[in-house]
């Protein structure tokens, strides 16, 4: 015995789904690579030689688990500290878009808007941490809105900078 079962509105499903982006990324930048390369060294260590703590640096451990020179404001960093924050902002965004009870065409700009909340309230949270030398770094610190350039994902910094090289282009190498 052969069942058939016929189902309408499948096509309109999948043409309204297909509408809908895979993928919507923000985030946190600097507006400059001054900035970026401070904040780097100052998240994550002086990453490419070795040096001496000074009056405002000492002995922490980074991101990756490596004992490095850190500032004694933020000799955890300051970015990965707040990890949790970030995961419970994105969750009470995600919430606050109520997808299931809006229609799916609205889904784009749904996701658009959430994202762009989210990194709007992660940029604050991580400007309040900076460590604060002139306030520059703090100042400089804002959100990377869908379709910003800054999201690249390229592995290398925003403004052409590499990652282990952050702390020579400011400081000078050796």
């Amino acid at each position: 015995m052969t069942v058939t079962a016929t189902i309408s509105g499948i096509d309109e499903l999948v043409a309204s789904l297909s509408k809908v982006p895979s993928r919507v990324v923000s985030g946190v930048k600097t507006t400059d690579e001054k900035s970026y390369i401070i904040a780097m060294v100052w998240a994550y260590g002086y990453v490419t030689r070795t040096i001496n703590p000074g009056p405002k640096t000492l002995w922490s451990v980074n991101y990756y688990g490596e004992p490095k020179v850190l500032t004694i404001t933020a000799p955890t960093g300051f970015i990965r500290v707040q990890e949790q924050d970030y995961r419970r902002i994105l969750n009470a965004e995600f919430a606050a878009a109520a997808f299931a009870s809006k229609p799916i065409s609205s889904w784009s700009t749904l996701a658009v808007q959430m994202m762009t909340n989210a990194a709007q309230r992660c940029a604050q949270i991580t400007s309040q941490a900076a460590p604060i030398d002139k306030g520059d770094l703090r100042a400089s610190i804002v959100a990377a809105l869908p379709g910003d350039t800054a999201l690249s994902g390229s592995g290398v910094g925003p403004y052409g900078t590499a990652f282990t090289d952050v702390a020579d282009a400011i400081f000078g190498g050796s």
